[in-house]
C-alpha cells in the first residue's frame, strides 16, 4: 500500500515556546502563526462566529494546553482549522478544546433548529502527525478531513453528554477526499458514524473504539442526481476496532450517482450491543427499496467479524445490494450472536446468509 511510507509515528515531545510565541488572547493567533514555529496555544476563549485558523507555517510544532473554549455564536463555522506541510500537532495533558454543543443541541442536528458550526478541519498535507487531541460536545460534525500523507493518533472525542441531550449528527472523523491516511488507538464516543469516508485511496484504520455511534462507514453518492460524479474509494482497511452500543457496526451505504467503492477490508471487528445491524451493506441509502443504482460495491473483504447485536428485530448482517454493482465479496468467520435473522439479496463467498 502508499500509505507505507508514512506509518512510522514521529514521537512528539512535549515542547515549550517561548512567551513571544504563546497564544493566550485571539489577537495575538494571526501574528504568532505566521513569525512562529514553535506555537503553544494555552487557556484560550475564541470569540462566537470566529475560526480559530492554523494555517501553520511547514515543519512547524503546535501545542494546547489548558482549556480552549469556543463561545456560542449560531453559524456554518468550521470553530478550527488546521493546514500546514508536515506540521506536528499535539495536546498536554489534560487539555480540553471544547466546542460546548450542549448549548446548541436540540434532537435535529443538521435538519432544523439552530444553525450549528462544524468543529474541526484538517487539510495538512507533508506526513503532518496530529497527536493527542481531546475533543468536547462536538455541536455538530466533529473532525472534517481533506488531506494527504496524513497521521491522527490518540485521539478522544467526547460527544458523550450528547446521548442525553439532543447531540445529532455528530460524526466523528470524517474523510472528505483524502489520500495516505492513518487514524489510530482513538476512542470516538458520539451520535453519528464513528469513521465515515466519502472518498479517496490508501487510507488505514485501527485500534479505535467507538461507543454510540452509527459505526465503521462508507458514504458514497449524491442524495438528489443519478448521473452526478461521486467519489471513488480505494484501498481502505479497518482493523483491529470495537463498536459497542450503536445503532451500526459496519455500513457501507451508497446513494445516488456514479462511483467505486473497491479494495475495502474490514478485519478483526468486534461488536457489542449493537441495535440495528451488525453489518449493513445497502445501495438504497435514502431511498429504501430502490437499489438500481450505478456505484459499484467491489471487492469486498471482511475477516473475523464477531461480537453481538441486541433485539428480535436487529439483524446481524443485512444485504441490499444490486447485483450488477457489487462484485467479488470474501468474507469469513462472521460470527455475531444475537438478534433475529440476516436478510441478503447478494450472497458474498464463504458466507452463508
Amino acid at each position: 500500500m502508499n500509505y507505507i511510507n508514512i506509518l512510522i509515528l514521529a514521537s512528539i515531545s512535549t515542547v515549550s515556546a517561548n512567551n513571544n510565541c504563546t497564544i493566550r488572547e485571539f489577537s495575538q493567533v494571526t501574528k504568532i502563526i505566521k513569525e512562529c514555529s514553535n506555537i503553544v496555544i494555552e487557556d484560550l476563549v475564541v470569540p462566537a462566529y470566529s475560526t480559530l485558523l492554523l494555517n501553520l507555517q511547514n515543519g512547524s510544532t503546535l501545542t494546547f494546553t489548558g482549556n480552549i473554549v469556543f463561545e456560542v455564536g449560531y453559524w456554518e463555522g468550521p470553530l478550527l482549522e488546521i493546514s500546514g506541510d508536515g506540521v506536528q500537532v499535539q495536546g498536554t495533558a489534560g487539555h480540553v478544546i471544547n466546542a460546548q454543543g450542549e448549548k446548541y443541541w436540540d434532537g435535529q442536528g443538521g435538519s432544523g433548529g439552530v444553525t450549528k458550526p462544524r468543529f474541526v478541519v484538517i487539510s495538512t498535507t507533508g506526513g503532518s502527525v496530529l497527536k493527542d487531541i481531546y475533543l468536547l460536545n462536538c455541536v455538530y460534525f466533529c473532525v472534517g478531513i481533506k488531506a494527504s500523507d496524513l497521521i491522527l493518533s490518540g485521539w478522544n472525542i467526547d460527544v458523550v453528554a450528547g446521548n442525553t441531550r439532543g447531540g445529532l449528527n455528530t460524526d466523528g472523523f470524517g474523510i472528505g477526499n483524502g489520500q495516505n491516511i492513518l487514524i489510530e488507538n482513538s476512542v470516538v464516543m458520539n451520535q453519528d458514524d464513528c469513521v465515515v469516508v466519502n472518498s479517496g485511496s490508501d487510507m488505514v484504520f485501527r485500534n479505535l473504539e467507538c461507543y454510540g455511534s452509527h459505526g465503521l462507514s462508507f458514504s458514497v453518492g449524491n442524495s438528489n442526481n443519478d448521473s452526478a460524479a461521486s467519489g471513488t474509494i480505494r484501498n481502505i482497511t479497518f482493523s483491529d476496532c470495537l463498536v459497542a452500543n450503536g445503532l451500526y457496526g459496519i455500513h457501507v451505504k451508497t446513494k445516488k450517482g456514479t462511483g467505486i467503492v473497491t479494495d475495502v477490508t474490514y478485519e478483526n471487528i468486534r461488536l457489542s450491543g449493537i441495535t440495528e445491524d451488525g453489518i449493513y451493506i445497502n445501495q438504497d441509502y435514502g431511498d429504501i427499496g430502490n437499489y438500481s443504482r450505478e456505484i459499484e460495491i467491489r471487492n469486498l473483504k471482511m475477516s473475523n467479524i464477531y461480537g453481538s447485536v441486541q433485539g428480535v428485530l436487529t439483524r446481524p448482517v443485512h444485504v441490499v445490494c444490486n447485483n450488477d454493482k457489487c462484485q467479488n465479496w470474501s468474507w469469513s468467520n462472521i460470527n455475531i450472536l444475537g438478534g433475529g435473522k440476516n436478510y441478503c439479496n447478494f450472497q458474498p463467498t464463504e458466507f452463508t446468509c
